[in-house]
């Protein structure tokens, strides 16, 4: 009996060393299959492709919304005025600047404070008064109210003092991924940017519903 067990541990060890010699020059071999080895990656590195490229487009259109968005921001600033031909141009102008389709719209909200600063900055929802709030056509949203105002730009919007009048621009670009999102699990999109300027040249923003609305103020 013990030599029966003597001989199976010598065979189980003669297996053992066939095996490792088998996978040692297994290793050492170089010749493959072409083919087998392409089925295998190309799909991972499609993939990989496709997931690199929809990160950083996202990323891109990100920041060409941004960017789209402080352009008509900036623009704003300077003006004494802007009318309904003016805000659906700026609206055109932000969907090219951000290379979105149909849909992106933009919203320009004057606000001040026409209270104590207590009352402007302190208290919650803020006491801001709206001078204005026009939105771009075809958008599916509407005028900021009083109450919509101080709910969702109050948050947005540095202490003011008495008196002082800010622009608001926001802007929603619609983006879609290029690829489906099994394949990259980025989902359709808006971007979302709100910018907040003071005036440049003047002392607030106006909106001019007819020819003779919004004088300029005389000059010194």
């Amino acid at each position: 009996m013990f030599s029966n067990l003597m001989t199976l541990l010598a065979s189980g060890g003669r297996t053992v060393r066939r095996a490792r010699a088998g996978l040692r020059k297994f290793a050492r071999v170089e010749a493959a299959s072409i083919t087998v080895e392409s089925v295998i990656i190309l799909p991972i590195l499609l993939f990989g492709l496709m997931a690199t490229y929809t990160y950083f487009e996202a990323y891109r259109r990100q920041s060409l919304a941004l960017k789209a968005n402080y352009a008509i921001a900036d623009y704003l600033s300077r003006l004494h005025s802007f009318d309904r031909t003016t805000l659906e141009g700026l609206d055109e102008l932000f969907e090219y600047m951000s290379g979105t389709r149909e849909g992106s719209w933009v919203r320009v909200t004057v606000v001040e404070c026409n209270l104590s600063p207590t009352r402007c900055n302190d208290e919650y929802p803020r006491e801001l008064g709206k001078g204005l709030s026009k939105t771009s056509f075809n958008s599916g949203i509407y005028n900021h109210t009083r109450t919509t105002m101080r709910e969702y730009l109050g948050p947005h919007i540095p202490k003011m003092y008495r008196g002082e009048k800010l622009i608001v621009v926001e802007t929603v670009a619609k983006y879609v991924p290029p690829f489906p999102v099994r394949w990259t699990g980025i989902y359709p999109r808006d971007l979302v940017n709100v910018t907040v300027t003071s005036p440049r040249e003047y002392d607030g923003l106006c909106w001019k519903a007819q020819p003779d609305d919004c004088p300029l103020p005389p000059t010194s």
